[in-house]
């Protein structure tokens, strides 16, 4: 389980929804028109990819623990460090050029990863989707830590406890008559949406043993595959703080489906070679997508009409080439650097040889 099939697929299929809920919302003038179409649901696909980072996160520090019996918490915030930060950077440093940020709360809540947390009303549209990237940077800053201190065998029994207090958490604070943050919108909150995550978790503690995963291939057979995806769609179409503990919850049941069936017709159609490739550059394609897929109601906020490369479907060729620059040129090279870094970090440095002075002759001859 070195490499866990199917779940590149699922990136892409992440992206996909994302890219059409914003790529859609280009065709509207008006923001209240756009709420009865259907890739408003599109938005859930930051869902999967919360739930793939849980899941993904958390296998690879098991798998650390299992070969050193320790948790190389340098080595995993390097490569960190620059699997996410080269592009993303790239990213804000092209708003700068172009003028884009709307406040100065806006261009230090990105830097410094509490865009989620800021009023909506200091923020631009450039950079309303990193909210998603605060929330997933707060995950790593807290659970790697709490796993190294629980260590793997109470961290088990931590995560879904800890999952369970963030969905009650959600639904108090929903049925609160003035919300705690009331300028922030509640689904950019990392304490109202980090049980996505951590659900993630719980599934790769049993992912990572040989024979929960056994027992976990065969309950989620097929049909009750079927029967999970199905009440996965309803609850994400009557969308209620109840029915978002299910959405949370279910998307690493979804994964591990495919991941435990690889043999299964969808489980192959995610791992063929383009969808693969789409959920390679999925990192890119998030970040780069809101320059060229703005919404129709945002464009009289900032006074000026579309450009051409902001228009279908020309947007959605110049996303694609960008993001796909993105991945090859920046992406793809630097996390090789990490990965080189956190490797000789890790590596315990060589212990000092001494060597004893040889005596002169004469002196042994005395």
């Amino acid at each position: 389980m070195r490499r866990i099939p199917t779940l590149d697929g699922w990136r892409a299929i992440a992206i996909a929804a994302v890219t059409a809920h914003h790529l859609t919302r280009g065709f509207y003038a008006q923001e209240a028109a756009y709420d009865s179409d259907i890739t408003q649901y599109g938005a859930f696909g930051v869902d999967i990819f919360f739930g793939l980072s849980g899941l993904l996160i958390t296998k690879l520090l098991l798998e650390e623990w299992r070969e050193r019996g320790s948790f190389d918490l340098t080595g995993f915030y390097l490569r960190r460090a620059f699997r996410i930060l080269p592009p993303y950077l790239g990213y804000l440093f092209v708003c700068t050029l172009a003028g884009l940020w709307r406040s100065p709360w806006e261009a230090a809540g990105c830097l410094l990863f509490f865009r989620n947390y800021v009023p909506d009303h200091l923020m631009g549209p450039s950079t309303q989707h990193l909210w998603s990237l605060a929330v997933e940077e707060h995950f790593y800053l807290l659970w790697p830590g709490l796993l190294f201190l629980l260590q793997p065998r109470r961290a088990r029994t931590a995560a879904p406890a800890l999952a369970l207090c963030f969905a009650l958490w959600r639904m108090v604070e929903s049925q609160l008559a003035t919300p705690t943050l009331p300028l922030v919108p509640a689904h950019f909150r990392t304490d109202l949406r980090l049980d996505a995550l951590l659900w993630g978790c719980v599934f790769a503690f049993l992912l990572d043993d040989a024979g929960q995963r056994e027992k976990l291939g065969a309950q989620l057979r097929w049909p009750v595959w079927l029967a999970a995806a199905g009440g996965w769609l309803m609850c994400v179409r009557y969308y209620s703080p109840l029915t978002s503990v299910w959405i949370a919850c279910g998307v690493p049941i979804l994964l591990m489906g495919t991941v435990t069936h690889p043999a299964w017709k969808l489980s192959r159609a995610l791992e063929w070679a383009p969808v693969a490739w789409l959920g390679r550059i999925s990192y890119s394609l998030y970040l780069w997508q809101q320059l060229f897929f703005v919404a129709g109601w945002d464009f009289a906020k900032m006074g000026h009409s579309a450009h051409a490369w902001q228009q279908w479907p020309l947007n959605l060729v110049a996303c694609l080439a960008t993001a796909t620059a993105s991945y090859y040129l920046i992406e793809k090279p630097l996390i090789r650097i990490g990965r080189r870094l956190a490797e000789r970090a890790s590596q315990p440095s060589p212990k000092p040889t001494y060597k004893l002075a040889s005596l002169p002759a004469e002196g042994v001859a005395e």
